[in-house]
């Protein structure tokens, strides 16, 4: 028989709801057809259905072989312990993860990639940034108390948790009472939470100071969770703070312990990372491409990755990430970053199968905090978003005697300078120097038109850095005056790149001053300088000079 028509009849046989205006065509074929060509027609029938059940029967058993797991990624959390405008704060946050925990009938991991203290508003920062801890106790209480064995948090350390030296960040993870305190707890307990940190090792000993990694069984399958901190974070905190710990290379130190984690039988491995990158923001599935520079330390980083890895929850950048990015050898990783402050949060499906024990397919969206959207949740999460408001209720009236002393009345004007200018010039006329310095990243929040309080202008400033003054030359000064940083209004620098302070060329042999935070001049680059003093807090200067101005100011520089 033609093959063609072969081909036809076996569609024909197999599928008899084949539309009627065919059977006539069907009927002519059969009956030219030999006893032989029905019996080959039969048995090829009989072969599609036995090769659509094999395929059937596959495809169940690899579903029935396959389960999910939630990851929902949070990162640069900033002691967000007040309310943003639209979206973001502690209360929105926390009413999206409940609503995320109780929609899914799968294990839930929050993951958080650190920086959840330090450049905090003053209702956490004042309170050396407990009530952040406490607010993730909330959630894992929920978790491990009222929603048993179906979520659990785990976090990594950042570079802000060291703002203030490892013995404080290991207080507010351990317990015991700060200095200054207690606060809103007679006595501190510490996280009840799990932190990572597997580059971070005390100096002396070599020690880690932090677990590197935790495993965690899901249907009888481990998952590996590694912790990675910023191994640039002697560079971005204040310079002295961390001399006691080295921050070992992250890439290194992921596939030391990814090849510990594979020869105890750990397939699927996640990392928690404090660093990455910023693409272009979407919603929706995961985009198979990137705007991650390959180039970048923070690309680099990606590249150097073993294969062992399958997903990264990243920070650091304070930007949103979405993407399948590739290693030196091909293989691709689900890449997130979910903003700051709570605004958002990654909501990760990874599909791992019993018999490999590895992940076989993840995905994720970003979710944005919206304070408007209608969230549907049960009797039991309403109790801890009502205990999540009592702890912000306590954190704000304990806060509140500084935070709302009305300092002045803002009034943009025609001549206003940048915020971050402005905050030079403060801290140049704090302590009578020819040059004030503010560095860009110090600037954490805007300044809104209106009344404003000591609260706001701590939220801009939040780090409580001492203000030091320190003698350079002309010489000097002419190599480290650039735009990365913030000057004061009195410095310009033309078009021939000439700089003048107070409208007069640096003298090459002439003393000059410059006052700024600690965090600038006691950087590397800035501590060639002799220093002067110390003159208290920078945030105090900024305060007292907008004061100086009376009841209404705007952002205008003075001589």
């Amino acid at each position: 028989m033609n093959k063609t028509f072969l081909k036809l009849d076996i569609h024909l046989i197999c599928k008899p709801q084949t539309p009627s205006f065919l059977h006539p065509l069907f009927t002519r074929m059969l009956k030219c057809a030999v006893a032989t060509s029905t019996v080959i027609l039969l048995g090829a029938c009989a072969n599609v259905k036995v090769a659509n059940n094999i395929a059937n029967s596959e495809d169940t058993r690899k579903e029935n072989n396959q389960f999910t797991v939630q990851l929902l990624g949070i990162n640069d959390f900033h002691g967000q312990i007040p309310d943003l405008s639209e979206q973001g704060g502690m209360y929105q946050l926390s009413r999206h993860l409940l609503h995320a925990i109780e929609s899914s009938n799968e294990k839930s991991f929050i993951l958080h990639a650190g920086d959840q203290v330090g450049a905090s508003p003053a209702e956490s920062a004042l309170l050396q940034d407990e009530p952040a801890i406490d607010f993730l106790n909330i959630l894992q209480a929920y978790c491990l108390t009222k929603k048993p064995q179906t979520c659990e948090i785990i976090g990594a350390a950042g570079n802000h948790e060291f703002d203030e030296g490892s013995d404080e960040m290991l207080r507010l993870l351990d317990g015991g009472n700060h200095a200054n305190g207690p606060f809103i707890h007679p006595q501190w307990q510490g996280a009840n939470y799990t932190t990572l940190g597997a580059n971070i090792r005390d100096i002396n000993t070599n020690e880690l100071i932090l677990p590197p990694y935790v495993v965690r069984e899901v249907n009888n399958v481990p998952i590996g969770f590694i912790g990675i901190t910023l191994d640039i974070t002697p560079e971005v905190v204040i310079p002295g703070i961390v001399d006691n710990l080295v921050f070992q290379n992250q890439a290194e130190v992921v596939n030391h312990y990814a090849i510990q984690l594979e020869e105890q039988g750990v397939n699927a491995i996640v990392v928690i990372v404090h660093d990455g990158s910023a693409d272009e923001y979407y919603e929706g599935e995961t985009s198979p491409t990137s705007g991650i520079r390959e180039d970048s330390r923070f690309g680099r980083f990606i590249k150097a990755l073993p294969n062992s890895v399958d997903v990264l929850v990243t920070g650091h950048s304070h930007q949103f990430t979405n993407a399948y990015v590739a290693n030196n050898t091909g293989k691709q990783f689900l890449v997130t970053q979910a903003f700051s402050s709570g605004r958002a949060y990654s909501d990760i499906s990874i599909t791992i199968d019993k018999t490999s024990k590895d992940i076989v397919k993840s995905s994720a969206k970003v979710v944005m905090t919206h304070s408007s959207k209608d969230l549907q949740l049960s009797d039991q999460t309403q109790g801890v978003l009502r205990d999540i408001s009592a702890l912000k209720t306590e954190a704000t009236d304990f806060a509140k005697d500084l935070t709302q002393e009305l300092i002045g009345n803002y009034e943009a004007g025609s001549d206003d300078i940048s915020l971050g200018q402005f905050i030079a010039d403060s801290h140049r006329l704090a302590v009578q120097a020819d040059v004030g310095i503010m560095n860009r990243g110090g600037v954490r929040a805007k300044l809104n038109e209106g009344n404003v309080t000591w609260g706001d202008v701590f939220a801009i400033q939040p780090f409580s850095n001492p203000l030091v003054k320190r003698k350079y030359s002309g010489k000097q000064l002419m190599a480290l005056i650039n735009q990365q940083n913030h000057w004061s209004s009195n410095v310009d620098i033309n078009e021939d790149a000439m700089v003048l302070i107070s409208n007069k060329a640096i003298v090459p042999s002439k003393i000059y001053t410059v006052s700024g935070n600690a965090f600038i001049l006691n950087s590397e680059a800035f501590s060639e300088g002799e220093l002067v003093g110390i003159f208290g807090v920078d945030v105090d200067a900024t305060i007292n000079y907008i004061k100086s101005f009376g009841a209404n100011f705007s952002l205008q520089s003075r001589p």
